[in-house]
């Protein structure tokens, strides 16, 4: 046997690999229903076909209210904070909002798809800013129907761009970097892209419809796998559990939840305590002990508990 420094250095590692995936695979997720916020209406705290939530690191709730043309700001108790929209295309208005991110506490950005454009916001929805395309962009860096974005840790700003079906990579000044996942890349060409989320190591994770799969990327662009195919059927946005687990919302097959290999470990379609099967999920979101999931069919929103256990269950 080759007891050489590089050889047991070699098997040190592949067994402490074994040892982690044997703790990790052992440890599953157990999901205990809370409550359903809001319901089909126009009122503050009710919905019109929802198609976006994010949480900020304070716990409040933020809901692409798409029928309704607004984004509602919900506290961490489920009630109504403020509101800001109407249809139209001024700085204070929308036209199909269909995504919010609100992850660094600061900002909320809006996918205002059918004005072309990513609206940014402060913690109490004050308007700042917009992000267009316009006669200074390269040609081949233009975007529009935005369907998602994400802000990364060096505050680049990346936006899934439903015209071109690709992501676009914006600097922290709002100029275009780069493009990928277009026609060009390759295996990781994107057909269908529906959200985007950057995870805690910096990989940048695209849904894909009619791929069936999350696509993953680096933080520069290079593709380097994807999961989910023999599982998913319409996945939308996503979340990232702490320890490093995937949530995909997937409108037929329910809240789907895979490990850091994208290795699927649940799959939930509602909730028996409930009383209810989820009808078409669209986004999931996460804050502390707590998990959000946007159901557009039903026009509210689920809030679950959940915790690390032995196994898997519901």
């Amino acid at each position: 046997m080759d007891r050489s420094p590089i050889n047991m250095i070699g098997l040190f590692w592949i067994a402490l690999f074994n040892l982690i995936s044997a703790l990790y695979a052992q440890s599953a997720i157990q999901f205990s229903y809370i409550a359903t916020w809001g319901d089909k209406g126009n009122e503050a705290g009710q919905f019109l076909d929802p198609m976006g939530i994010d949480v900020d690191p304070m716990g409040f709730l933020y809901v692409a209210d798409t029928g309704n043309q607004r984004i509602q700001k919900i506290d961490p108790r489920g009630r109504f904070v403020t509101e800001i929209g109407g249809f139209g295309w001024q700085a204070e208005q929308f036209d199909h909002p269909c995504a919010v991110w609100a992850g660094n506490g600061l900002d909320v950005f809006v996918a205002d798809f059918n004005n072309h454009r990513i609206q940014r916001y402060d913690k109490d929805l004050h308007y700042l800013a917009a992000f267009r395309t316009d006669e200074t962009w390269p040609e081949n860096l233009e975007f529009g129907f935005p369907l998602d974005m994400a802000l990364s840790s060096q505050g680049e700003l990346f936006c899934l761009d439903g015209e071109n079906q690709r992501v676009l990579k914006l600097d922290i000044l709002g100029n275009p970097q780069r493009s990928f996942g277009d026609f060009d890349s390759g295996a990781g060409r994107l057909l269908t892209p529906q959200r985007l989320l950057i995870t805690k190591d910096s990989r940048v994770l695209v849904s894909d419809r009619e791929y069936h799969a999350i696509f993953v990327f680096d933080i520069h662009g290079n593709y380097l796998y994807r999961f989910g195919t023999s599982v998913l059927e319409w996945p939308q946005d996503m979340c990232e559990f702490p320890d490093g687990r995937i949530a995909v919302a997937d409108v037929r097959s329910g809240l789907v939840v895979f490990d850091g290999r994208g290795r699927m470990l649940v799959c939930l379609k509602g909730s028996p305590k409930g009383g209810f099967l989820f009808k078409g999920i669209e986004d999931v979101a996460i804050h502390e002990h707590l998990l959000f999931v946007l159901d557009r069919q039903r026009h509210a929103v689920d809030v679950f508990e959940w915790k690390i256990t032995g196994k898997d269950s519901f």
